[in-house]
């Protein structure tokens, strides 16, 4: 029989749990997470939720979270929606309650690891996640594993010095409510009944955004860049303006043969963070 993972993605309204194959869900429990609650009692919902969907085929459990963390350790270093988990470790709970092999680290770099193994990104080695949203969070991947660099830090891109600002500021929504005062899904309704204007925003966003890419192309020079979260939604209006920011690139060798996809999965979270056991445990 084919191995068995469980997958855990918290956030803080829910906390869901996946049992996995290497190939798909097979089965999924969700209960709240009660963001505000003492961190055993939080746990104690995690615990609930991985029960549901344990078996004894299941030979690890992986762990995605938002924050800065220790993934060695499982400590928490930073976490602003979960307060009593900060310095907590939801990796060693988890250890103590099942026994199994255990694995955590960021929500953002799970979304880039699922993409590899279940989503858009499995025919690449290397790639380069991003999450574009009411912020901008990105994934590194080499040799299909997770880079996560010093305390867990690779792969912060919506913090990367951008214009007299950080990336995140123009390169995500917040371009649509700091700048022009409405959200992406007014201006996307405007562009696509051929309000000029409206167009010429998400021309502006695609733009940064491809000036982003540029630079982590620089250092990484990826196979792929994965691209999720709301604001890809509209990836209609974003994929041409993006391609030709990209090709801007002065090797154009590489960048020729950069590819730029879309995200594929509901939830790459929870996907990547089952796919932890299997690029630990492999």
């Amino acid at each position: 029989m084919s191995k068995l993972y469980v997958g855990v993605d918290i956030g803080g309204t829910s906390i869901v749990a996946a049992r996995f194959s290497e190939s798909e869900l097979l089965e999924r429990a969700e209960v709240p997470t009660g963001a505000e609650r003492p961190a055993e009692e939080i746990m104690n919902s995690l615990f609930e939720a991985i029960d549901e969907v344990l078996t004894n085929e299941v030979v690890g459990i992986g762990i995605g979270m938002p924050g800065f963390m220790n993934v060695e350790s499982g400590e928490i270093l930073q976490i602003n929606n979960i307060p009593s988990f900060n310095g907590f470790s939801v990796k060693q709970a988890v250890v103590k309650k099942f026994n199994l092999p255990t694995f955590q680290n960021n929500d953002a770099n799970c979304f880039a690891l699922g993409e590899t193994y279940y989503g858009a990104g499995k025919k690449y080695k290397n790639l380069v996640g991003v999450t574009l949203g009411t912020g901008l969070g990105g994934g590194i991947i080499l040799d299909r594993k997770i880079h996560t660099g010093l305390m867990g830090g690779a792969g912060e891109l919506g913090c990367v010095p951008f214009h007299g600002g950080i990336s995140e500021d123009i390169c995500s929504a917040a371009l649509f409510k700091n700048k022009y005062k409405t959200t992406g899904t007014e201006l996307y309704k405007k562009a696509k009944a051929g309000d000029q204007e409206a167009l010429a925003v998400f021309d502006e966003l695609a733009r940064n955004i491809g000036e982003l890419l540029r630079i982590v192309m620089y250092v990484l020079a990826p196979e792929a860049f994965v691209i999720g979260g709301s604001v890809a939604n509209s990836w209609d209006l974003l994929e041409k303006p993006l391609r030709e920011e990209v090709n801007k690139f002065l090797v154009p060798m590489i960048s020729n043969k950069v590819e730029l996809v879309r995200a594929e999965l509901d939830n790459a979270g929870l996907y990547g963070a089952a796919a932890l056991c299997i690029s630990q445990m492999d």
